[in-house]
């Protein structure tokens, strides 16, 4: 079985600054997931090492920008970082699936940001489900959790996509159960998925322009080739 890790990054439809949303998906399979996440606590103890691994998260945004536990460490430090975890993604046994949304480019039935995110996820889980049948393993979702005490609205609107995707296939998919959720904090492939995802946005949104765009470009060619890229349109 192979475990697909998805996180999302970019805006919603009326944020003109930027053009792109990615839904990514890192997959693992089940034999190395313990391989990985033990490789990524290693390097979590290295960037912060008065914090536990699972007491923060590697997250491309807030590296870059130096925010939260990333707060008090350099520039300097901060690149090294994210050179370090990409350094990881290139190394470890996982490959990217993830889908770049040209939002200047959508149809007008496209009005939504609960219709913009329907439609990346249903390109992602078409590729996903297409790599498993070339296989014949079986797979599973895993997202980050965004329910809490009070609501399951946000979560409850990714399990209604998943169903309309699997209805649309007659059904018939090497996916098994609905997607799981969880506190990316926990998960290694989350937070992988969440940098890769973030990584592509930057560079497909920056271009050459804006404070580490070498940087992360340079990041982002570490694990471009174990990536599949899927544009809409």
């Amino acid at each position: 079985m192979r475990l697909f890790y998805m996180d999302e990054s970019g805006t919603g439809l009326k944020d003109v600054r930027s053009p792109y949303f990615v839904l990514a998906a890192v997959a693992i399979h089940e034999r190395d997931w313990r391989g990985v996440d033990r490789q990524l606590a290693t390097l979590k103890r290295q960037i912060i090492s008065w914090a536990k691994p699972e007491n923060f998260e590697i997250k491309g945004r807030d590296l870059r920008r130096g925010e939260k536990l990333f707060k008090s460490l350099s520039w300097t430090a901060r690149v090294e970082a994210i050179q370090s975890i990409a350094a990881l993604l290139a190394e470890v046994p996982c490959y990217i699936f993830a889908v770049q949304v040209d939002k200047r480019e959508l149809p007008e039935y496209v009005g939504s940001d609960d219709l913009l995110y329907r439609l990346a996820l249903s390109r992602l889980l078409d590729a996903i489900d297409e790599s498993l049948e070339g296989v014949g393993e079986s797979g599973m979702v895993l997202l980050d959790a965004r329910s809490d005490l009070h609501s399951s609205v946000q979560d409850r609107r990714i399990i209604d996509a998943y169903r309309e995707w699997v209805g649309s296939r007659g059904g018939k998919t090497a996916l098994v159960e609905l997607p799981w959720f969880g506190f990316s904090a926990f998960y290694a492939g989350l937070q992988l998925a969440d940098f890769a995802a973030y990584l592509t946005d930057f560079v497909s949104n920056e271009g050459n322009a804006g404070r580490g765009s070498t940087e992360m470009a340079a990041a982002f060619n570490r694990f471009r080739h174990k990536m599949r890229l899927f544009p809409i349109p």
